[in-house]
């Protein structure tokens, strides 16, 4: 247990402890709890955990924050509470000491943790609504393993250290696993939204808050400035709400509109200039930093730029991948800035993370209803696809393969938000997989998400694609991504765009309210966007990313063919070598996005370094 804690370290520089609680009812097992803290409230060791509620003798471990917390202890102490510590933790432990499971409907915040009921003696687990923070856990007839982290309950010994084939098959179609499988065999992640009771040796999981039905609810109004008012009022709560820290605070400022937006609202509520974080390169068509230093000047933050190029990335990529606690295509970007934000001397950033999903932010918004309107006539093409397949290659990856896939049976049962998100199509994936692919049947059985097609599908188009952004997209790549990569140099990043009572009001809203020609984020223009430069919000979306697409023709080339054209053994990464040197030969011959080679680059270096595998 102590070697797992360890694993966690760069989480929680700050404190640690562990402790083993015995079984009063049955001698042959006990639980052990183990923490690591990044302290951000109450700085004191009287928020030291694993904390225990000395009236009940409950326990807890707690990844995140309650930024609510305060509401609610001034609640519990009017109830007869008496606290020893002033951060969010105890609040917590009395929440669910006076309210029980149904504390959760009452926290404000992003949280994952376990908390042992002595009185019952069962372990309850719990993870925020829209998944901020990660929660994995590990089960065999004997043991019950969980962590913030899979990397950890690899670090117990405990774990075998196997790729869940399944879980690969699922990085290769998304370019990250999707919940809940993980890249481990036997590794689970537990959803957003859910709970889990571990007692008697016994688990069972339940859906506590749902994006889905919140989706599903009665609008609120139907009327742009209401909407706007509401929206402007939710979002400076939770911006403020989100400022609250024992330790400095900054703000991720990409020039772009959401980002923008964060600061501007912080600014006003910020009784001192706001520190604001950058990326810039020495590329003009990625680099941001005219929109970025103009909002900074509007606002008058304290601005820090980073400057990367091709000779900085290159040293930064090793320890960014060996940050990845999952492989995933993206998250390089979030390692830089988080690393730049924590020299700067600040342990907490805000994030505009998010608004593209609640806000329509996406192209997606804009072309996946239209497929969705294909999409009905889709299956009597079929025949022509199947010969145009054949003509171009059933395997292949591109704009048109993806096309050509709207008239796939198997996908007209899904939802084209799928297609339109899939890194490699079915057929390429099977071909990349090889024996193991024939081995195994069909590995992406699930790929389509046919269940979350089934639970959106009455809801206005605009709002299913919202909907299945925030559960897959933006959950298993962003979210998962900004987690590891900025724990990894201890900085917790706070996203007020993730407030549930945000996604609560904004959801149900028309989409019409949310997408309009011309103006990006139409709603949250009219609640916040007044203050910022116009021109933030009239350009074309740009997207906080890195130019690889150059780097990987010059400066990077040489590190990905060395990793990609090897002929050798791929250990435990069963990958077709052959198909894998193909994927990297139609990227130089501008057939396939950077992306794909890039995703197969950093499987392997993942592989390479959690399963000590020479890839």
């Amino acid at each position: 247990m102590a070697a797992g804690t360890q694993a966690l370290a760069h989480r929680g520089p700050d404190d640690e402890g562990i402790e083993l609680l015995p079984s009063a009812s049955n001698a042959e097992y006990c639980v052990g709890l183990g923490s690591r803290r990044l302290s951000i409230q109450d700085l004191s060791p009287a928020a030291h955990m694993p904390m225990k509620d000395p009236t009940t003798n409950n326990w807890i471990v707690f990844n995140g924050e309650i930024y609510n917390f305060q509401i609610l202890r001034d609640e519990l102490e009017k109830l007869g509470h008496r606290f020893c510590s002033r951060g969010d933790t105890e609040v917590l432990l009395r929440a669910y000491s006076e309210w029980g499971e149904a504390c959760l409907d009452r926290l404000v915040g992003m949280f994952a943790f376990a908390l042992w009921d002595a009185r019952k003696e069962r372990l309850f687990l719990a993870r925020d609504r829209l998944g901020v923070k990660p929660l994995y856990y590990y089960t065999s007839s004997e043991l019950f393993l969980f962590g913030s982290e899979i990397r950890a309950l690899m670090g117990t010994g405990l774990v075998p250290r196997r790729l869940d084939t399944e879980g690969l098959a699922s990085y290769l179609a998304f370019g990250a696993v999707q919940d809940p499988i993980t890249i481990i065999e036997g590794v689970r992640s537990l959803l957003p939204g859910h709970t889990l009771i571990w007692e008697k040796k016994l688990v069972e999981t339940r859906e506590y808050w749902s994006l889905a039905k919140v989706a599903g609810n009665p609008p609120e109004t139907d009327v742009p400035g209401e909407a706007a008012a509401a929206v402007r009022d939710l979002i400076q709560r939770a911006v403020s709400q989100r400022l609250t820290s024992d330790v400095p605070i900054g703000v991720f400022l990409s020039g772009g509109v959401d980002s923008s937006s964060i600061v501007a609202v912080a600014s006003a509520v910020s009784s001192k200039p706001v520190e604001t974080f950058s990326v810039v390169f020495q590329d003009s068509e990625f680099c941001e930093a005219t929109y970025s230093d103009q909002v900074a000047r509007k606002f008058g933050c304290h601005h820090h730029k980073v400057e990367l190029t091709e000779a900085n990335l290159l040293e930064e990529i090793p320890q960014a991948l060996c940050s990845m606690d999952q492989p995933s295509v993206d998250g390089v970007n979030t390692y830089v800035i988080s690393r730049a934000a924590k020299e700067a001397g600040v342990t907490v950033a805000l994030s505009g993370l998010g608004g593209d999903e609640i806000f329509a932010g996406y192209s997606s918004f804009r072309f996946v209803p239209k497929m969705m309107s294909f999409q009905r006539y889709a299956g009597w093409l079929a025949p022509v696809a199947n010969r145009l397949g054949a003509l171009y290659g059933a395997n292949e990856t591109n704009k048109l393969s993806k096309l050509l896939a709207m008239a796939d049976n198997d996908y007209c049962k899904g939802h084209p938000l799928f297609l339109s998100r899939a890194l490699f199509l079915p057929g390429a994936v099977q071909t990349l997989l090889g024996r193991q692919a024939a081995k195994n049947g069909n590995l992406l059985a699930s790929r389509n998400g046919a269940g979350l097609a089934e639970r959106v599908r009455n809801l206005d188009p605009v709002n299913q694609v919202s909907v299945l952004e925030g559960l897959t997209y933006m959950a298993n790549m962003l979210l998962r991504d900004t987690d590891c990569m900025s724990m990894a140099v201890s900085l917790e990043v706070r996203c007020p765009f993730l407030d549930h009572r945000l996604w609560e009001y904004v959801l149900p809203l028309a989409g019409r309210l949310k997408l309009v020609p011309r103006v990006a984020k139409p709603l949250l223009f009219r609640a916040v966007g007044h203050g910022v430069p116009e021109k933030i919000y009239l350009r074309r979306k740009m997207g906080f990313t890195f130019p690889f697409e150059h780097w990987m023709r010059n400066g990077l080339r040489a590190v990905l063919e060395r990793e990609l054209l090897d002929p050798g053994p791929n250990g435990h990464i069963p990958l077709d070598a052959r198909e894998v040197a193909n994927v990297w030969k139609a990227f130089l011959a501008g057939k396939t996005s950077w992306s794909r080679p890039w995703s197969l680059f950093a499987l392997k270096r993942w592989v390479a370094h959690n399963l000590g595998v020479a890839a």
